[in-house]
């Protein structure tokens, strides 16, 4: 079966400086994946050509068999930054809503069905600066996955979060994902992150950035905050911790 995301001899040059080289990864249909690796590795710069914000000087990607120019302009995309993307004058059900009016799919979810699933019913008619941090952020992926996309992506979407509120949202997406699957890639700075959430663990070597490392997460679902209280939760991070640093002495 063809995997869900292929990159083949990805790599990608600005001006002298090599960004990414020659990364192979197949990502499997409803494959969980969490890209790690030092400050410049090129995480985010990945992620950028497979939402065809960027172009690759060689190589190959395809999304679902497609290009992720098509892919893009065909909807399939959810996308979550770190920020809230959200409209401050909209409420949350606007919001939500705004996706649907843009993508114009005609999606098995509502906006008002998603947010009480979100557990954000009582907020729908709240704007923006009536929410904490971890709502805004909970409104952003409700508005990123109304449209039902089989693939989502997710630049430090929980970067910007204190420690606990961090640790609940994990908790939180790891559960939506289970009622909605998707084929997700997550970049993260944050190991505790990426064996919370992930299938498989990949971990990319410093500039440039390579596909050096891959760790298997295989922590039934769905997992709450308790398992990081577990010695396997703990020898899984020391894991990945362990080749994390291998990888920034090369």
């Amino acid at each position: 079966m063809q995997p869900a995301i292929q990159l083949r001899d990805l790599s990608k040059t600005f001006g002298e400086i090599e960004a990414l080289k020659e990364i192979d990864l197949d990502i499997h249909e409803g494959e969980f994946i969490a890209l790690i690796g030092p400050s410049g590795c090129g995480k985010t710069t990945l992620l950028r050509h497979v939402l065809s914000l960027e172009t690759a000087s060689s190589g190959e990607i395809l999304v679902g068999g497609e290009t992720p120019e098509r892919v893009r302009r065909e909807h399939k995309l959810g996308i979550v930054f770190q920020h809230a993307a959200l409209v401050p004058s909209r409420t949350s059900l606007q919001n939500v809503q705004m996706t649907l009016d843009i993508t114009r799919v005609k999606s098995p979810l509502t906006p008002g069905g998603l947010l009480d699933e979100f557990g954000l019913g009582e907020f729908r008619d709240h704007y923006p600066h009536q929410l904490s941090g971890g709502m805004q952020q909970r409104v952003n992926i409700a508005a990123a996955m109304v449209h039902n996309p089989p693939f989502l992506m997710m630049d430090e979407p929980f970067g910007a979060l204190d420690e606990m509120t961090r640790e609940f949202m994990c908790e939180f997406l790891g559960e939506v994902l289970l009622d909605n699957p998707k084929t997700t890639i997550l970049v993260t700075h944050s190991i505790d992150e990426a064996v919370m959430l992930a299938d498989r663990v990949v971990i990319l070597a410093p500039r440039p950035g390579r596909s050096s490392a891959f760790v298997d997460v295989d922590f039934p679902r769905p997992r709450r905050r308790e398992i990081k209280t577990k010695s396997a939760f703990a020898e899984k991070v020391l894991e990945v911790r362990r080749l994390l640093y291998e990888v920034e002495a090369l």
